[in-house]
């Protein structure tokens, strides 16, 4: 099935629109883009800025009831808006090797947050004992300016290349996307794990885990047998993080 693109002026937020037409019964596969939102939200319900010329972007794919599938899936998007992005600017050399992903599904550019993604998943009334069986993808990243939020520093890709317009990102993201989700139906949850790691930031960089209202701190260590994160912490024990803010320092 070929992807539905819709592209709007200006919405309140992209992935709103997809969830409720996911919970309306609309088929697989639809994309949407924005050029603006108004209420567009990120990860633990903070708000994102997405400024002009920035992406805007979510999509809609329903999949069987299926466990490992939900494991998988941050790993999985995560990779498709790496590569999508690469693909559409056409990036190499340094330019490339400066794009890092950070657990579990960040995007940084020169260790600077770039790009995020927010999961939703849900259920039709019709659905398998209570599992998911839609999924809305959203995506924003900071093609051509990096918003001004205290406290933080952001980047921009433009600070790389000169950056490609938002819905031909949209649209080699999803390509990216379908390579990755054949390449896991053929080969398993390996080699998703394996190709987050070959481009993540790399082993030993410096990490704050902040949950609970606590802060530790440790070294990346890769990823365990089900995709968690693993820090090395300073007291020389290893933890395995299933949730949490990560801050690279």
């Amino acid at each position: 099935m070929t992807w539905r693109f819709e592209y709007h002026e200006t919405l309140a937020s992209t992935s709103d629109l997809c969830r409720k037409r996911a919970e309306a019964g609309e088929e697989d596969r639809l994309a949407v883009v924005a050029e603006r939102q108004s209420a567009a939200r990120g990860s633990r319900g903070r708000s994102w800025q997405s400024g002009e010329g920035n992406l805007a972007f979510s999509f809609l794919f329903r999949f069987s009831e299926n466990q490992a599938m939900r494991a998988v899936l941050p790993y999985m998007v995560a990779l498709a808006l790496r590569d999508g992005l690469v693909a559409a600017a056409d990036l190499s050399g340094e330019a490339s090797a400066s794009l890092w992903l950070k657990w579990p599904n960040d995007l940084l550019l020169s260790g600077r947050k770039m790009a995020g993604i927010l999961i939703e998943t849900g259920f039709l009334a019709a659905g398998a004992e209570g599992l998911p069986c839609w999924a809305v993808i959203g995506m924003g990243a900071n093609l051509r300016q990096a918003p001004v939020v205290e406290g933080r520093t952001l980047a921009a890709l433009s600070e790389v290349c000169s950056p490609p317009d938002a819905q031909a990102c949209a649209q080699a993201i999803v390509r990216a996307f379908d390579g990755w989700m054949e390449r896991w139906q053929r080969e398993g949850n390996g080699v998703i794990w394996e190709s987050w790691m070959e481009r993540a930031h790399p082993l030993g960089t410096r990490l704050i885990l902040r949950r609970h209202g606590r802060e530790v701190a440790g070294q990346f260590a890769g990823l365990d047998a089900q995709g968690h994160l693993l820090l090395a912490l300073d007291d020389g024990g290893m933890t395995s993080v299933v949730t949490g803010d990560v801050i690279c320092e």
